[in-house]
Formats: C-alpha cells, sequence, structure tokens
C-alpha cells in the first residue's frame, strides 16, 4: 500500500511541476498551466489570446465574439511601473487571435526575481487571469495578477 501511494504522489509531483513533454529550455517554475508567457531562454514571449473567455472586472465575455473591439494590447507590469500606455509594451498581432511581445529578461529584471503582469485592452481593460493559470496570484490589495519567475 505503500509503495502505491509513493508512485501515485511521484505521478503528481512529475505531472503538476511541468516536466512531462517540455523541452529543456523550459524552466522548471512553468508548466502546462502558466499563462501568459513563453520562457525562450534569453528572453520572455508575452502571449493574450488564446483563451476563450476574458475576465475584466467581475464580468466575463466571450473573447472572440468581442475580438473586433480589440484595438490595441498592452503589457503592464511591475516592470514598467504598471503603465497602460506605455509603447515600448504595445504587443504585436501575430494573427487573427493571437498578440505577442518578445522581451529580454534582462529588461524586465535580475535572475530569480518574481515579476507580476497584466493585459490591458485599448489602454482601459485589465483582463483578470484566468481561473485555469496557476501563475497567478493576489497581493495585500487585493488585486490578483500573473507572474514569472526570471
Amino acid at each position: 500500500m505503500h509503495k502505491i501511494i509513493s508512485t501515485i504522489t511521484l505521478i503528481l509531483v512529475i505531472t503538476l511541476s511541468g516536466f512531462t513533454n517540455k523541452p529543456e529550455s523550459a524552466k522548471f517554475f512553468q508548466n502546462n498551466m502558466s499563462y501568459g508567457y513563453i520562457d525562450k531562454g534569453d528572453s520572455i514571449e508575452f502571449r493574450f489570446g488564446e483563451q476563450k473567455t476574458i475576465k475584466v472586472g467581475i464580468m466575463e465575455f466571450d473573447l472572440d465574439k468581442r475580438r473586433n473591439e480589440i484595438k490595441q494590447v498592452n503589457l503592464a507590469g511591475d516592470f514598467n511601473g504598471w503603465s497602460p500606455n506605455n509603447a515600448q509594451f504595445i504587443m504585436k498581432k501575430k494573427d487573427d487571435k493571437l498578440y505577442t511581445l518578445v522581451l529580454s529578461k534582462k529588461s524586465i529584471g535580475k535572475k530569480e526575481e518574481i515579476k507580476k503582469f497584466k493585459f490591458v485592452l485599448n489602454g482601459v481593460y485589465w483582463i483578470e487571469p484566468p481561473k485555469e493559470a496557476l501563475n497567478k496570484i493576489t497581493g495585500t490589495d487585493r488585486n490578483t495578477n500573473l507572474y514569472l519567475k526570471l
């Protein structure tokens, strides 16, 4: 019985830690449920638009039905003073759904630092992290943000 519990525990740890099917360049900290970015080694590719729904405050929207309303997607975080209109952090439209922005890790912060961020639509609408994202954190100010570890 003890051997079965140990085996199940090991499988859960491996699955939840993101070791399954991840390229070697991916960080241990990033796993299948990390949301909003991909670790590219020396840089981070921030990504918005892959989800089906978005949440602004307490309102939830079907993103596919509202995509035509998106004029601009910005990245705001503790690495840019939470500025929703900073021109350096405007994401590029990659296709009909996806917006991306690649930043060097050095421009975001120092190795091992945890950085918080959110996506901002049209300079006004701050997108809440999806409930399934494991890389979200709620601060003492009661704001919930996405985060990554450099």
